[in-house]
């Protein structure tokens, strides 16, 4: 080996070019009930400001109300109804708009402030602790964030919504029944 080559590591070029590299997942990051939350990109069809939501009487909940979002009905949710948990200190300025395979399904969930869309490894993403609505935690900038997962999170509205749940991934995903 000569003085130039004693400051190079050695590269093992047949175990870096077996190795796939792992494909990442487009995950929307958001923060509802002061904690960090996360779906996937494809469960998203958009994200607009929270403006004119509508309180229905007797709704439960989970239910924060209805608004019109271009001429269509969106029931809205709010997850601290929907989780049991207290709602968070600041009040919620965005709805997250879900896509369903049922185009005549609107349902947005309503978050405090959102993060930007985030590239996660599935190898970065833990089981969660315990059986519930999160289908797995990971970390993102020092913060815990759960991944969501909504057919267990709407797991009793479900059948009312004529929806079952369908494997997606590592996640179900919802699918209309027609």
């Amino acid at each position: 080996m000569g003085a130039d080559d004693q400051g190079l590591a050695h590269l093992d070029l047949e175990r870096a070019t077996d190795e796939a590299p792992e494909e990442l997942r487009r995950l929307v990051v958001f923060e509802a009930c002061d904690e960090w939350f996360g779906l996937p990109i494809e469960w998203v069809r958009e994200i607009q400001p929270l403006a004119g939501v509508t309180r229905v009487p007797n709704a439960p909940a989970g239910v924060l109300g209805i608004l019109n979002l271009r001429g269509r009905i969106l029931s809205l949710f709010d997850l601290a109804g929907c989780l049991g948990i207290p709602p968070g200190t600041r009040p919620n300025t965005y709805t997250v708009v879900l896509e369903f395979a049922d185009q005549e399904l609107h349902v947005g969930l309503a978050v405090q402030r959102m993060a930007q869309m985030r590239r996660i490894a599935p190898s970065g993403i833990e089981p969660p602790s315990r059986e519930g609505v999160l289908g797995g935690v990971f970390e993102m900038d020092g913060q815990v964030v759960g991944l969501l997962d909504l057919s267990r999170l709407f797991a009793r509205a479900l059948p009312e919504w004529g929806l079952r749940p369908e494997v997606w991934g590592t996640s179900d995903r919802l699918r209309g029944e027609r």
